[in-house]
């Protein structure tokens, strides 16, 4: 298969396209399944996800499969793919599930580590959610502004990029080094965002990373950056996750503390994927999994979980609140979509990008 052959879905979506894999594990009928799964040994899953974001995405699969023991390890998004390859390469016991970034997926893709299955619930689906055959695009993040009402007042908080450009310069004693956003150079996820708000708004972005790179500081991951935005130590983050926002906004006292929205004039929407991988020594318990969180009632407990369900007839209000990849793309409008999508760029053009991306930031 090339992956350098594309299709195009909903609202935008470029995507890997597939070819239908001979032997396909999706060939198997569900009680057959079943009852292979019995004697399976359970699921081992390598994600950048909480358990607690798990558990609810997990909840149906459980009371229906009882039988099936599954553990779920929280791993940065570089770790993941290079813990699977050197315990594949060793022999170890390794993931039989793994829920990952598009960057992750095309290096795991190029080694040929995915499973072959297609889920029926893949009709319930935008066009090209399967876009290599065995991957299955579950969720999304939409990364999001999250500021402290004590600290910005609400005359200052940003409603574009470019508002926040705006505002940083006209004001450097509110934002000067109490800015926070992701890494690009330092994990696969903090770049993916980095790389697709780039690819959307071109020469723009470099601009107004040159404005605020030198006064902003950077973060490993999400949870510090709500951290230190709740203390008050950052005024506002740019390109925050949802799922360490929503974690946050389940207390009542920091839901009145902070303030969260989307980036109207281009948000990045990580997508994420869930496969079976080729090292799997339960097949059958790997494929139902894969159902169940594709299913309604799995894509509602992502959903409740703070990941934005993929599926099309999940609405916010079955989630309680939490916006899905459909609802993004209304709220502000397709073409303000900037899709982490899987572009073989975001692996070939690595190197050069982080040296620009560091340069803005002044980061050597």
């Amino acid at each position: 298969m090339d992956r350098r052959t594309f299709l195009t879905g909903a609202a935008g979506l470029a995507l890997l396209s597939a070819r239908p894999a001979q032997g396909a594990s999706n060939e198997i009928p569900l009680q057959q399944a079943i009852e292979g799964s019995r004697g399976e040994p359970g699921l081992l899953i390598y994600s950048g996800l909480s358990q607690q974001v798990w558990n609810g995405a997990l909840a149906d699969f459980t009371r229906r499969y009882p039988w099936i023991k599954v553990e779920t390890l929280e791993l940065g998004s570089s770790e993941i793919t290079e813990r699977y390859i050197a315990e594949r390469s060793s022999g170890s016991r390794t993931a039989d599930i793994i829920a990952h970034t598009p960057d992750g997926w095309l290096t795991l893709h190029d080694r040929n580590e995915i499973l072959p299955y297609s889920s029926p619930e893949l009709a319930a689906f935008p066009s090209g959610s399967s876009p290599i055959q065995g991957l299955h695009t579950f969720g999304c993040d939409p990364l999001l502004f999250l500021w402290n009402k004590a600290v910005l007042p609400a005359e200052l908080v940003p409603t574009s990029f470019a508002d926040l450009v705006a505002k940083a310069k006209a004001n450097p004693a509110i934002f000067r080094n109490r800015m926070t956003t992701y890494s690009a150079a330092t994990g696969s996820y903090g770049y993916g965002i980095n790389f697709a708000f780039v690819k959307h708004h071109g020469e723009k972005a470099w601009a107004w990373f040159d404005e605020l790179g030198p006064i902003t500081r950077v973060e490993r991951g999400s949870g510090p950056m709500v951290e230190k935005v709740t203390t008050g130590e950052y005024a506002i983050s740019f390109f925050c996750a949802p799922t360490s926002t929503a974690e946050a906004m389940r207390d009542p006292a920091r839901a009145r503390l902070l303030g969260a929205s989307l980036i109207s004039d281009g948000n990045p929407v990580m997508l994420r994927g869930v496969a079976a991988m080729k090292a799997t020594k339960s097949p059958m318990s790997a494929r139902l999994l894969i159902d169940s969180v594709m299913n309604r009632e799995g894509q509602i407990g992502w959903g409740k979980g703070g990941v934005g369900p993929f599926r099309n007839s999940i609405q916010p209000e079955d989630v309680g609140g939490t916006r899905t990849f459909a609802s993004v793309s209304q709220e502000i409008g397709p073409s303000n979509v900037a899709l982490v999508d899987y572009d073989p760029k975001l692996t070939s053009g690595y190197k050069e990008f982080i040296a620009r991306w560091k340069a803005a930031y002044r980061l050597g």
